[in-house]
């Protein structure tokens, strides 16, 4: 009767965390805006004079007892340092205006609402490196902005 209950009570011990909590969230673009310049105002975008590569789904996974991300289709594994579990979002923290990359990216997702907000901005560097006298598709200012409503999904296998 004793090895019965020690192996009860030890299987709930150490069996408690085998199976972590998957989330698997399915998100579809909601709003788009852009903003050109420092001087210039936010614009939004209508959905319909977008291209159907900007309106796919994106999914994304987390694990959240263990609050790790998992992966997405959104967001790559280089262009965030950390991810922050709070009560109310999750923040992909990045390199943001010191990246190498030519863009930085700002990632919320608001675990109240399900929304998913993406900033994209040009780096420092990048900037530094257009001809000043030349109208760029990208200026100091830049602000490109993808509001997605996410709702949980289950895994079919």
């Amino acid at each position: 009767m004793k090895k019965i209950l020690s192996i009860i009570i030890l299987s709930l011990l150490f069996g408690g965390n085998g199976y972590a909590k998957e989330v698997n969230l399915s998100c579809e673009l909601s709003k788009y805006f852009i903003k050109e310049s420092v001087l210039s105002d936010t614009k939004q975008i209508p959905l319909s004079t977008l291209d159907a590569s900007q309106l796919a789904k994106v999914t994304i996974s987390f694990d959240i007892d263990n609050e790790k991300f998992l992966g997405s289709n959104l967001i790559w594994p280089t262009e965030y340092k950390s991810v922050i579990f709070t009560g109310d979002e999750i923040l992909f923290v990045t390199k943001g205006w010191e990246d190498d990359n030519v863009f930085y990216y700002t990632t919320r997702l608001n675990r109240l609402n399900g929304e998913l907000t993406r900033t994209t901005q040009p780096t420092r560097d990048y900037l530094n490196g257009q001809p000043k006298n030349k109208k760029n598709f990208t200026d100091l200012g830049f602000i490109l902005s993808k509001v997605y409503q996410c709702k949980v999904v289950n895994k079919l296998f």
